[in-house]
């Protein structure tokens, strides 16, 4: 059975090195049936200034040999499932959609601003390819915690002052 804890925190590994780098601080990883990681990606956009290097696109890009039948011109419609620390974007909710192998999503902190995931799949579009994805949306409170704390550090670094990544009272933990 598949540990999305284990995966999670694999994914966490990546928010890592995002942040050294000096950019979000979200990272994912692509799984398969067996639990095999078949790619991770980082969110890349300050550090290799592409704003559509996003953590779970740059997993997809590292995966697409996993995707593609490149022969016979054909996309693979494997069982993966993609791990990443923040609810995708409309972007890469669409990358995600449009991959045709991800069949599951899991994230560690839910994005009432820019995530895109639970709206896209609650319709009224594509809802015959979202009907064949499912998600898991902030399984674990600790996880959500890491990442919301880790986004709210990288935007006041940024001197914002104000950020709801800082608001834990949705989720029910203190400081």
């Amino acid at each position: 059975m598949i540990d999305d804890r284990t995966y999670l925190l694999e994914a966490f590994l990546e928010a890592e090195k995002a942040k050294e780098e000096g950019t979000y601080p979200i990272g994912a990883v692509i799984v398969d049936e067996e639990g095999r990681i078949l790619s991770r990606g980082r969110n890349r956009v300050f550090s290799k200034g592409d704003t559509t290097a996003h953590a779970e696109v740059d997993a997809i890009r590292q995966c697409g040999t996993e995707m593609l039948d490149l022969t016979q011109k054909k996309f693979i419609k494997a069982n993966y499932t993609l791990y990443t620390t923040c609810e995708p974007c409309p972007m890469c909710t669409c990358t995600i959609l449009l991959c045709f192998s991800i069949k599951r999503v899991v994230w560690a902190a839910n994005d009432e601003d820019m995530g895109a995931m639970r709206k896209f799949k609650e319709g009224p579009h594509f809802l015959d390819r979202f009907d064949q994805i499912s998600y898991v949306a902030a399984p674990f409170r600790d996880l959500e915690k890491k990442q919301r704390k880790m986004l709210a550090e990288w935007t006041l670094s940024r001197g914002y002052t104000d950020t709801y990544w800082r608001d834990d009272q949705e989720i029910g933990v203190d400081e």
